[in-house]
C-alpha cells in the first residue's frame, strides 16, 4: 500500500493533466470569442455575426451566449493561474473551486443554449418547409 503523500502526488499529476487538457481547449477558443465579442459591439460585422450563429436571429441570445463564453474563458484563466503558480500544499482550494465551478456552469450554459435555440431553429425549419410543400 502506498504512503500518503505518494497517493497525493499522484492525484496532483492527475488534476494537472486534466487541468491543462481543459484549459488548452477553453484557452485556445478565446481568440473566436474575443472575435465575436468584438463583432458583437460593431454594427458593421452584425450581419456576419447572425449569419455564423445561425442557431437563432434573436440578437439578445447571442449577446448571452458570446458573454458566457467570456466568462468561461476568464475564469478558466483564473483556474489555471491558481493551480499552475502555487505549490499543491499551498494552493488556495477553495479559490481554484469557486472560479472552476463558475467557469463551467458558465459553458454548460452557453453550449445549452446554443444546443437548445439549435434544435427550435431546426423545428420552425422543418415547420416552414412542411407548410410551403403542402400549399
Amino acid at each position: 500500500m502506498p504512503d500518503e503523500q505518494t497517493r497525493k502526488m499522484w492525484m496532483e499529476i492527475d488534476f494537472q493533466i486534466i487541468n491543462g487538457l481543459i484549459s488548452a481547449i477553453i484557452i485556445g477558443l478565446t481568440p473566436w470569442r474575443i472575435r465575436d465579442l468584438y463583432q458583437l459591439y460593431q454594427t458593421k460585422y452584425r450581419d456576419e455575426l447572425l449569419r455564423r450563429h445561425k442557431y437563432t436571429k434573436n440578437f439578445i441570445w447571442i449577446q448571452v451566449i458570446i458573454w458566457s463564453s467570456i466568462v468561461n474563458s476568464v475564469f478558466q484563466v483564473g483556474v489555471a493561474i491558481c493551480t499552475w503558480s502555487t505549490n499543491m500544499d499551498n494552493r488556495p482550494t477553495r479559490l481554484v473551486g469557486i472560479l472552476g465551478g463558475i467557469s463551467l456552469i458558465a459553458g454548460v450554459f452557453a453550449a445549452l443554449a446554443q444546443f437548445i435555440l439549435g434544435r427550435r431553429t431546426k423545428k420552425k425549419a422543418k415547420m416552414e418547409e412542411q407548410s410551403t410543400s403542402i400549399v
